[in-house]
């Protein structure tokens, strides 16, 4: 009988660990990657629409991924709306569809879900502005303008301004998220948002809206309210209510 060579063992050893880790590498789950996290659109008021934005996804696990892409918003379209992904990227075209709408600010998520991926659903914030037509700009007020705010308490209005100081009293009753326009804040212009509306602010603007604002100018809109007398505030029900400017 022929003996085999003394590196036989050593061969079978480096097949099985090959295999091995073929076997593991096949296993892994699939994990959802989209980039850009979030998106901005500009338009005007009954003018064109703005040109469509690409969404990228990959897949950062084993397998196959399996993606389907959706829209909670009717403004907001995804082509293709479905496809697979083994590590190559998949863009999809997002497109803003502004007839019929009015001049303010929206947001919408672009949302991939892929069964079986280990971080399904994953979701990009989209974000419209849509500005008045010119010369029908609507006012607005300076957030550090105190005495002007309280002289419009009880209207809706926009303010502007940097919100340098937030907050989130998690044990406060109501559990507010304050958005501070000075330091300090009192008898300044704050915004409020109460822990009934906060997930919404989360999903909108991750990973959480005092981290996504501090330090941001941005704009605010809503009914102005005073708070012990002194202090004008918005509070905020919807992410639709604040957005970032240049």
């Amino acid at each position: 009988m022929k003996n085999k060579p003394e590196w036989y063992p050593l061969l079978l050893f480096g097949l099985a660990v090959l295999l091995l880790g073929s076997i593991v590498a096949c296993g892994e789950p699939a994990s959802i990657v989209i980039e850009p996290p979030s998106l901005n659109f500009t338009a005007e008021q009954e003018g064109t629409n703005p040109p469509s934005q690409i969404l990228s996804i990959r897949n950062s696990g084993g397998g196959t991924l399996t993606w389907a892409a959706s829209s909670d918003a009717d403004w907001l379209t995804l082509s293709p709306d479905s496809g697979s992904s083994t590590s190559e990227v998949d863009n999809i075209t997002l497109s803003v569809n502004i007839p019929g709408m009015d001049s303010g600010y929206y947001v919408a998520l672009a949302i991939v879900s892929a069964p079986g991926a280990t971080n399904t659903p994953q979701a990009a914030v989209v974000s419209l502005s849509i500005e008045a037509p010119h010369g029908q700009e609507e006012e607005v007020l300076d957030a550090l303008d105190t005495a002007t705010l309280l002289a419009h308490a009880g209207e809706v209005r926009i303010v502007e301004g940097v919100i340098v100081g937030t907050y989130y009293a998690e044990e406060s009753g109501g559990r507010p998220t304050f958005l501070d326009f000075h330091d300090p804040y009192k008898g300044y212009f704050t915004a409020v948002i109460w822990g009934d509306n906060r997930d919404k602010f989360i999903q909108a603007f991750p990973p959480n809206p005092e981290t996504y604002f501090k330090n941001k100018n941005v704009r605010i809109e809503g009914t102005i309210t005073v708070y012990k007398g002194e202090t004008p505030e918005i509070i905020l029900n919807d992410p639709s209510q604040i957005w970032i400017v240049q």
